[in-house]
């Protein structure tokens, strides 16, 4: 007995890194993810193999931090965009096999310290709808593959709302926007930031920079000029948190984009218009605003990024006033004689301007072999076009440089919450049409991201490409302007997934009366108080649109494909701290830039779905059984499936997820665990030999889930939540002026993506203690401690 005792431990001494489950099922795959989903073909042809999934069938899960293997519900008010939404555990959870983010209509009062004003202080504000923000930041990460979700969005759709229901595919129209008032987003970013912890995205939003410039090492935190940056970051290597959009936004148009920097310089970008958001719509009376070389003539080289790709969203019906030619469209575009300054809005555009309204874009035949083309609307249906949105120029509060927002006034006392810094963010985005189909029933929305020099990131619906960015068009910029065009990196940095709904004001889709009150408006306010008296069917309408809340974003699911077949091409990689990009040291040294007192983060041991004990433990030994369909793990034994040896130390959520460093213990600590697992071993043997099984420990899993409705008495964080759900606390909102929830700022006359302004949620970078009151009101001080509002005001 006692050589295969020793054979056992020489092989849980070969298996220090994570090991395969003992059935074979992935660390990250939902078990019950159909067979024929474990592969997919990529749009290249090349065969990509399951490796994480989600299908949401459990039940009533916790996404409260500490409570799901994978996702993490965020329990804080959004911060971007003059927001009016708070994000709670309560409003996202899983039913009748999807997952949901439930948006109610109802008032939130909260204080926050505003960095931006001329003398930074406390603000009451009102948030009057509560949303919801997943994550699986520093969980579960991804560089390059196939990502395919599968939802529903949200909208007004009931009769009583008033909403028309248009014949099939059937494209929108911006006088529809009303019935879709909130603004969804399934996105990616960059592991070494934490979206809406603004003091880890300061200067890492969203570089993609590996250059040693003078002109950036100070703006770009982790900069390719410093041989020693420490926090187990690699020599010479310009780090960031660049930001994939699969989808974004709602009403008539989606957006879908990348967003990376530096940004161009002045000389490459499209020329300022003077009337705010009119390059939205291609109307800007300026010359040169609403498209980069359009008119020809005023542009004396190329500008902005070259060879982007757009496609139809072929799920709408043909309309014949829509329609191309490529043969008139590709020569207006080769003779660059075009002198129109704008897009489909004048008499002639269609057949000179391309109906992506980028006339830098490719024209040549998709995927090489059509039979349609790139750019040109052939089959008279909906088609993706390039938003006027191009990116913003991010500054401190401190910062008096011209091209600054909000540049400080001269003579106005600096208030040196921050590092200086001041650098322009470029955004790569088209916004292609849908229809109603979209909000009635669900569709697959996919994004393919190859990386490398070669490699592209492409969106998709229901398999039919809609836009691609090839990472030539990054790697070749325009150059000979008055300064070099820094050539930034394609995106290659471990991303974790995000899904959130927020609200507000600023966007193209919003509620009804969001600029100065709650849905059905401020009844003292002068302006409804007007709007009801002189346009009373207006107001009607409004309330019909609130009284459709709650509102729901369902996914039916989630799945990525990766290669594992060796096609160098095609390299691929699952983790979040991979030796190619560091980031579990950073983040550990970092780590109060990344939580908050309502926003802990936790380790959870088990979790994964499981259809017996062979899914939650190793092949050598038992570490993990399967308990109502989801792994519990012994005491030594974490990760999703049990098989990851937990540290002495609890850091296994922070520690290397790459195959190629490990999960796992330091050899040290293994060692010093080794007669441990002798004797524990030895005791298992003898057990199994008698029929009986034994873990290391006492089993440990999630905590047992709890319905919404005994959230508030059986869970602390909602609990909390219940008594104040103003938390704000330095860290989570100490922000700047450039981190989103998406943060993008929207122009409610226009309705697209304008860019991203000062945080409305902030508070000063101090530590300090956390104090849980029992009243509901109360805030958080300029030290990040929390305190009575009465002391404050």
């Amino acid at each position: 007995m006692w050589w295969r005792l020793f054979l056992v431990l020489g092989a849980a001494m070969a298996e220090v890194q994570d090991a395969p489950t003992k059935s074979g099922v992935k660390t990250w795959v939902d078990v019950e993810t159909p067979e024929w989903a474990m592969t997919k073909m990529t749009s290249r042809g090349h065969e990509y193999d399951l490796v994480m999934s989600d299908e949401f069938n459990n039940e009533n899960r916790n996404f409260t931090a500490g409570m799901d293997h994978l996702w993490t519900a965020l329990n804080l008010p959004d911060g971007v965009n003059s927001a009016i939404g708070y994000y709670s555990p309560r409003n996202t959870y899983t039913s009748n096999g999807k997952f949901l983010i439930r948006v109610d209509e109802g008032t939130v009062p909260i204080q926050y310290w505003d960095q931006y004003s001329a003398t930074p202080g406390w603000v009451n504000k009102n948030m009057y709808y509560t949303g919801a923000m997943v994550q699986t930041w520093n969980k579960f990460c991804l560089q390059g593959g196939l990502i395919e979700v599968r939802l529903q969005l949200p909208g007004a759709l009931d009769a009583a709302s008033g909403n028309p229901k248009y014949p099939p595919y059937q494209r929108l129209v911006e006088s529809d926007r009303g019935f879709y008032p909130t603004w969804p987003g399934i996105w990616l970013m960059g592991n070494l930031g934490r979206a809406l912890f603004s003091a880890s995205t300061r200067r890492m939003w969203p570089w993609t920079y590996n250059e040693c410039d003078p002109r950036y090492k100070d703006m770009q935190r982790i900069s390719a000029c410093n041989a020693t940056p420490g926090h187990g970051l690699n020599p010479f290597q310009g780090r960031g948190s660049p930001e994939i959009d699969i989808l974004e936004g709602g009403g008539n148009e989606i957006s879908s984009s990348i967003q990376i920097g530096p940004g161009m310089p002045f000389d490459y970008r499209l020329y300022n218009a003077d009337d705010g958001g009119c390059f939205y719509d291609k109307k800007c009376k300026y010359t040169g605003a609403n498209m980069a070389n359009v008119p020809s003539a005023a542009f004396k080289r190329q500008h902005w990024y070259q060879g982007l790709r757009y496609a139809a969203n072929n799920k709408c019906a043909p309309n014949a006033s829509y329609g191309q030619q490529f043969n008139s469209v590709y020569q207006s575009v080769m003779a660059k004689k075009i002198t129109t300054n704008t897009c489909f809005s004048s008499p002639g555009d269609q057949q000179v301007i391309p109906a992506s309204c980028d006339v830098n874009g490719d024209l040549g035949l998709i995927d090489g072999v059509g039979p349609t083309h790139w750019g040109v609307n052939e089959k008279s249906t909906c088609f993706a076009q390039a938003n006027g949105y191009k990116g913003v120029y991010l500054c401190d509060p401190d910062n008096q440089y011209y091209r600054c927002e909000f540049a400080r006034p001269d003579g106005r006392a600096k208030t040196n919450q921050m590092t200086p810094f001041n650098y322009q963010m470029d955004a790569l985005s088209a916004n292609w049409f849908t229809t109603q189909e979209a909000y009635r029933g669900y569709m697959n929305y996919s994004l393919e991201w190859v990386l490398g020099p070669n490699g592209h990131i492409r969106w998709a619906l229901d398999d039919q490409v809609l836009f691609e960015i090839p990472s030539q068009s990054i790697l070749n910029v325009p150059q000979g302007g008055n300064e070099t065009n820094p050539i930034k990196l394609p995106i290659e940095e471990p991303m974790y997934l995000i899904f959130n709904v927020a609200t507000a004001p600023a966007w193209g889709t919003m509620p009804p009366n969001a600029g100065y009150g709650p849905c059905r408006g401020n009844q003292t306010d002068p302006g409804w108080l007007w709007k009801n008296k002189t346009n009373r069917a207006t107001v009607v309408a409004e309330t019909k649109i609130c009284d459709s809340f709650p509102m729901y974003l369902s996914v039916d699911y989630i799945r990525v494909w990766q290669d594992l077949r060796g096609n160098e091409e095609n390299a691929s990689h699952i983790g979040c701290d991979p030796a190619s990009h560091p980031t579990s040291q950073w983040i550990l040294d970092n780590i109060g830039e990344y939580s908050d007192a309502n926003n802990s983060v936790i380790d959870v041991a088990g979790g994964a779905t499981c259809n017996s004990d062979d899914d939650c433990t190793r092949a050598s030994m038992m570490t993990g059984i399967c308990v109502k369909n989801r792994c519990q793990c012994t005491t030594l034994w974490g990760g999703p499936r049990c098989t990851w040896v937990v540290d002495i130390e609890p850091n296994w959520a922070y520690r290397a997820q790459a195959s190629a460093k490990g999960f796992g213990p330091t050899v040290p600590i293994t060692v010093s665990l080794l007669a441990l697992v002798l004797v524990s071993i030895a005791f298992i043997q003898y057990r199994q030999s008698k029929g009986h099984f034994m873990f290391f420990g006492k089993v440990r899993g999630p905590p047992t889930p709890v319905t919404r409705a005994s959230s508030v008495a059986n869970d602390d964080v909602m609990a909390t939540e219940d008594r104040a759900r103003a938390l704000l606390n330095q860290s989570s909102l100490e922000n700047a002026s450039f981190m989103d929830s998406h943060g993008h700022v929207f122009d409610s006359n226009h309705g697209m993506d304008i860019g991203h302004t000062r945080y409305e949620l902030e508070t000063t970078p101090s530590e300090g203690h956390h104090v849980r009151f029992t009243d509901k009101a109360f805030a958080i001080d300029a030290n990040g401690r929390k305190t009575a509002p009465s002391t404050l005001m």
